[in-house]
């Protein structure tokens, strides 16, 4: 590295593409400054986890922000110290003030704008000014003081490491305007490229950190596993031409089914909704019971088994982290997987009849639930849905009993109410 260093220090020309490069990485890392700031006040945060981010911002990580721990910040946590008025903190004793005298919050409370980064400058090594205006809209803790807008600097070093320029902040200020950022003093020379010798765009990605909060939730994938079990309403439509009218009783009664499967949710650039999807394999029953005579009935069991997808959107009530109630409205088709008849009366036994039910069923989804936080990567889901069938599940099989009897059904809708649990990771 230090070999690398030497070799740019040495350097009096850049190419376009590298000020671009250099320029694009030293606005992220402001906005990753802001990100950082934000989860060292956030309320949800524990202390563990706020020590471990305040390390890696710092120690050599995916995640580092500044040059090394000895960077230097002029402190404006407490609300009277400007740029004539200030102490110099080192970057661990800057954010651990920050953790303890800033009144925290469950929103992102502190905001970065009008950034403006400088030409790249030389003197011993490359680097660039990042102007800023910092907004701290909570409150300082000794006496409650509010704050101001206040314009900062951060000094952004740059060096070239393996073809690649490595950007690292290694001092934050008071802005001073008799040393504005559009100065050319120290500036190097830039060499116009050809635009043609390289057909690919310059790669100028960065790794997204773990203290990024700019969503109300840590990671704006999640995917995970749940559990459930739901009770199912059915609703027949019944002949009556039967000779014996007396007796055209049809009756079906509810029974309890289970729900298993994986679901994904997209959380990330939406501030009241997201989406998500379902893989759910879901059991549903119910009791059937044909009245023959004035004493007798013909009673049967019958259970279906679906692989469904419910597709939906979420719609936040609250926006906290920890705590993230919804409704979701959606869509559910439901692929038949299996259908079972079984005589409870003993006289036919039990059989397989998938094609007494039609193969795909389609579901209108709408529920409650709510999102908790677990930890920074894991997330809890309690879900109370009801799935409304829309059109009639029975099928035209051969010796069909639930339709081809007089005293059967010609139509079966059925409502779905389930409740479930699910466990999530965050990508």
């Amino acid at each position: 590295m230090l070999g690398s260093v030497l070799s740019v220090s040495a350097q009096t020309k850049l190419t376009d593409k590298d000020v671009l490069e250099i320029q694009s990485k030293a606005k992220s890392n402001i906005a990753d400054l802001e990100n950082l700031l934000n989860f060292v006040t956030f309320s949800d945060a524990s202390p563990a986890e706020v020590q471990q981010v305040i390390e890696r911002s710092y120690a050599s990580s995916p995640n580092q922000l500044f040059f090394n721990k000895k960077v230097v910040l002029e402190d404006d946590i407490d609300p009277s110290f400007n740029k004539d008025n200030t102490k110099d903190l080192e970057v661990s004793k800057y954010l651990n003030t920050l953790d303890v005298y800033y009144r925290k919050t469950a929103e992102p409370s502190i905001r970065f704008t009008s950034v403006q980064v400088s030409n790249v400058k030389k003197k011993d090594f490359l680097y660039v000014k990042v102007y800023f205006e910092s907004n701290f809209g909570s409150a300082y803790k000794s006496n409650g003081s509010t704050y101001q807008k206040r314009q900062r600097l951060a000094l952004v070093r740059a060096d070239k490491i393996s073809y690649r320029w490595e950007v690292r902040i290694i001092g934050v200020t008071f802005y001073d305007p008799f040393k504005p950022i559009t100065s050319t003093e120290n500036d190097v020379t830039v060499v116009t490229t050809n635009p043609y010798e390289d057909s690919k765009q310059q790669d100028i990605s960065y790794d997204k950190k773990d203290f990024d909060v700019k969503s109300g939730n840590q990671r704006p994938f999640n995917v995970g596993a749940k559990i459930g079990f739901n009770g199912t309403a059915w609703v027949a439509n019944a002949l009556v031409d039967n000779p014996n009218t007396s007796y055209a009783d049809v009756r079906l009664t509810g029974r309890s089914g289970g729900v298993y499967g994986l679901y994904v949710r997209y959380y990330g650039g939406y501030k009241n909704f997201g989406f998500g999807a379902d893989l759910l394999y879901i059991t549903k029953g119910s009791g059937y019971e044909i009245q023959t005579s004035a004493t007798a009935t013909q009673q049967f069991d019958f259970r279906l088994s679906y692989f469904q997808v419910p597709l939906f959107v979420n719609f936040f009530f609250v926006q906290r982290d920890r705590f993230k109630p919804y409704l979701n409205l959606g869509y559910a088709p439901a692929f038949l997987l299996n259908a079972r008849l079984r005589d409870v009366t003993g006289t036919s036994g039990s059989d397989d009849v998938p094609d007494w039910f039609t193969s795909v069923q389609g579901n209108i989804i709408i529920g409650l639930g709510a999102d908790f936080k677990v930890s920074q990567r894991n997330r809890m889901t309690f879900d109370m849905r009801f799935d409304l069938g829309t059109g009639n599940i029975l099928g035209d099989g051969d010796n069909n009993v639930l339709r081809n009897s007089l005293t059967s059904p010609q139509t079966l809708g059925q409502g779905t109410f389930s409740l479930s649990l699910g466990y999530a990771f965050g990508l």
